[in-house]
């Protein structure tokens, strides 16, 4: 006898039943069963080798297989007269979780539309391949008593199947039917229609130019046709000017006519997360409401079976279909949406509120925008025995635990400075990710190192309440370690660029080049970025021309800083401002790749106010074409500071000599390119260029000196310039960019957990 030990993603996704006819096929005798810490056990009287060969080659679409160890096991054959499943038991403590929501699976979108099949045309059909998981759990161990299905009692159909061994629905948790499942119902004006006559008159609504809020697995969507009209005044409705809007289209044939689909883009699209998908567009002009000066679209196809149910009635071929909330809140996910959009096409289920996932294919590799639905809660591993908690960023929010040595970070979350946003979302996620992975009080909480985000706040009072060593950590490190933590990294070079970050030194940090060395709590900054001044602070993040005058104001006399801005159509006074930062008055500095971006849109003239997070830098990369300019100047060095330590294993803070990369220089080589009728959007890519160079240069030379590796993280990360930039820069070098975490600040809380790590 032999017996297995199978670690991975191997419970809750169909193993057990897939194991149980794989060995009767085979004629083995022995069992299969899950034990109490996310594993699965095998005992198997023979051929063992083919056996392992076939459970990899062979398994459930969505298991993942990390290791089988195998040895002797005592006994014969003679114990066991056939194989069976035996129920769980075994080793206890160590965590487990239920896998993420699945797309629809081939086999029930084939019963979807089979009309002799009882789920014909059923919004709610699922087997042990796809559905909803996470969504609908709210305890653990997952099993159907502890998920929403549970308001759903079997009936005896789905009985037989769920208890049928054999059955591809044996003990599928989200299995339901039209005779005890959950139902659509749509309420349009004084009217109420269910079942698939709700969905069919929903269809007619939208092809008419309504808009529909539709509740899905986790969370209600707005729904509407693509014309620029219908979609013009949905951007009035929600106060959502110009921020793009991600679109679902039919099938893949309909996104390849408006989009180019790369290979590695088509797998997305077409994998069992079914994310949004960041894609080219074929026609820049296209869609350009949905996407406002944009040569890109977010592009999803549909994942469940109401989706799909709903195309077959739809005469468009593409649908806007955008979260549902207000600006900065989180998403509805109950029917007071009808407040917001008045007719719901809504379902009697409870769910998590769950977002879409949002990535892009970045030369030729997947990075994650967003890590939400069908990522989450996917543990990470991380070698640490500490149980912690960490609290991420402002913006763009996640929430992480450390337990078990993996990692579980939450679903987005979002903009924590709005109130809704943090009290009715983070709070109850903090809670409920706590009681659902049986955290009582971590050991050690981790926070932004801005003093006055929400979430360092609240860490604050958290850590003082559950009796846990609270460490702040600086928020470029904690993109540092975020790369760090996935590639199990203890040292590297880390480049981190993105629009704002509290420094160390008090001023906003955005464009470092970072020595971390957690063995030895070692961290330098040993580049940056000139400061670019702000007049106003905030008020020069949301009209960039703000910086652009005081960038100007060192190289240019008041009279042509007036004819630059007038140029610009944009109503504002330089002189003012000039005054303003000639006095060091009410103003910041900000080391920032991000500001940097927004700046040179406002010189070009691309975008002159931000109305979302990263529009101007968005717009520029859109924008930009390489013509062949280049802009050029030398690295300043600075004696500043370059170590620091926070709460960690000592508080200090050395000096030393911090590599500086000019920016006004760069401003004035830019605007006399432009007096002399160079090309705009040569000189917008040249801007992306020179910036990578030189901070590929620094890093390069870096990782060469402390012989590391380079990492690279931080929402610049993901402009399509600039990283292929980078990796030619630092070559040979290699460059390691997040790919299970998001590289924007949604993946900030796990760069704060692999901190640990220096812990112990």
């Amino acid at each position: 006898m032999y017996r297995l030990v199978v670690k991975g993603i191997v419970q809750g996704v169909g193993f057990r039943p897939f194991v149980y006819r794989l060995a009767t096929s085979m004629g083995l005798k022995g069992y299969v069963r899950n034990t109490g810490d996310g594993t699965v056990e095998i005992l198997v009287d023979s051929r063992v080798d083919e056996f392992i060969e076939r459970l990899k080659a062979e398994k459930p679409p969505m298991s993942v297989i990390n290791e089988v160890r195998v040895e002797e096991a005592g006994g014969n054959q003679l114990d066991f007269q056939s194989f069976i499943i035996l129920g769980s038991g075994g080793r206890k403590g160590e965590l487990s979780l239920p896998p993420p929501d699945i797309a629809i699976c081939g086999a029930c979108h084939s019963e979807l539309f089979d009309p002799a099949d009882r789920r014909y045309l059923y919004p709610f059909t699922s087997c042990t391949d796809c559905g909803q998981r996470y969504s609908v759990a709210f305890r653990l161990p997952y099993d159907r008593i502890n998920t929403t299905f549970n308001d759903f009692p079997l009936c005896y159909d789905c009985r037989k199947e769920y208890e049928g061994v054999g059955d591809r629905r044996y003990y599928a948790q989200s299995i339901a039917c039209p005779k005890c499942g959950p139902a659509y119902v749509l309420i349009h004006k004084a009217q109420k229609f269910e079942g698939v006559e709700a969905v069919k008159r929903a269809a007619e609504l939208i092809d008419d130019g309504e808009f529909i809020a539709i509740k899905g697995w986790g969370g209600f969507h707005i729904a509407c046709v693509t014309d620029d009209d219908v979609v013009e005044e949905l951007r009035g409705l929600l106060g959502r000017p110009q921020q793009p809007f991600a679109i679902m289209a039919r099938d893949i044939e309909a996104v390849e006519r408006i989009a180019f689909v790369s290979g590695k883009e088509r797998d997305e699209l077409l994998s069992y997360i079914r994310p949004i998908v960041v894609l080219r567009k074929r026609d820049e002009k296209s869609f350009a409401a949905v996407a406002p000066q944009l040569d890109t679209i977010g592009t999803m196809l549909p994942y469940s079976p109401l989706h799909h149910i709903l195309f077959t009635y739809l005469k468009t071929d593409y649908l806007v279909m955008t979260s549902a909330n207000r600006p900065g809140e989180p998403m509805f996910i109950d029917d007071s949406v009808k407040d917001l959009i008045p007719t719901i096409l809504t379902h009697n289920l409870s769910i998590n509120r769950i977002d879409d996932s949002v990535v892009k294919v970045v030369d030729g590799e997947r990075m994650i925008i967003r890590r939400s639905r069908g990522f989450v809660p996917n543990p990470i591993p991380v070698d640490s025995d500490i149980t912690a908690a960490a609290f991420g960023a402002e913006l763009y929010n996640s929430i992480g635990f450390l337990k078990d040595g993996k990692a579980v970070l939450s679903q987005y979350i979002g903009d924590t400075s709005n109130f809704k946003t943090f009290h009715s979302f983070f709070k109850e996620t903090v809670s409920f990710l706590q009681r659902f992975l049986s955290i009582e009080n971590p050991d050690v909480v981790f926070c932004d190192m801005h003093p006055l985000y929400n979430t360092s706040r609240f860490a604050e009072k958290y850590a003082e309440e559950v009796g846990a060593k609270l460490f702040r950590i600086q928020h470029h490190v904690a993109h540092g370690l975020s790369v760090m933590g996935e590639k199990q990294l203890d040292e590297a070079i880390a480049i981190a660029v993105d629009g704002v970050g509290y420094g160390v030194d008090g001023t906003i940090w955005g464009c470092e080049v970072l020595h971390i060395d957690l063995n030895n709590g070692i961290f330098e900054r040993l580049g940056r970025m000139e400061h670019i001044i702000l007049p106003g602070g905030d008020f020069a993040v949301k009209y960039p021309v703000r910086a652009l005058i005081a960038i100007l104001s060192n190289f240019l006399e008041i009279e042509e800083i007036e004819k630059a801005v007038d140029s610009l159509n944009v109503n504002l006074k330089p002189e003012l401002i000039v005054k303003q930062v000639r006095k060091d008055l009410n103003v910041a500095r900000a080391s920032s790749a991000g500001r940097y971006m927004d700046v040179a849109s406002s010189l070009l003239n691309v975008c002159q106010e931000r109305t979302y997070e990263g529009e101007p830098a968005m717009k520029l990369e859109s924008f930009a074409r390489d013509t062949g300019i280049r802009l050029n100047a030398e690295l300043l060095e600075s004696r500043e500071l370059r170590m620091f330590g926070k709460e960690g294993r000592e508080n200090w803070e050395k000096s030393g000599t911090v590599k500086v990369i000019q920016v006004s220089e760069i401003f004035r080589n830019a605007y006399e390119l432009l007096k002399v009728g160079e090309s705009k959007r040569g000189v917008a890519f040249a801007f992306i260029e020179y910036l990578a160079r030189n901070i590929g240069e620094i890093a390069k030379e870096a990782a060469e000196e402390f012989d590391a590796e380079i990492v690279m993280s931080g929402g610049v990360a993901y402009n399509s310039y600039f990283t292929p930039l980078i990796k030619k820069y630092v070559a040979p070098c290699n460059v390691h960019l997040n790919r299970l975490v998001a590289a924007g600040d949604n993946g900030i809380s796990f760069g704060q957990l692999y901190a640990s790590k220096m812990l112990g």
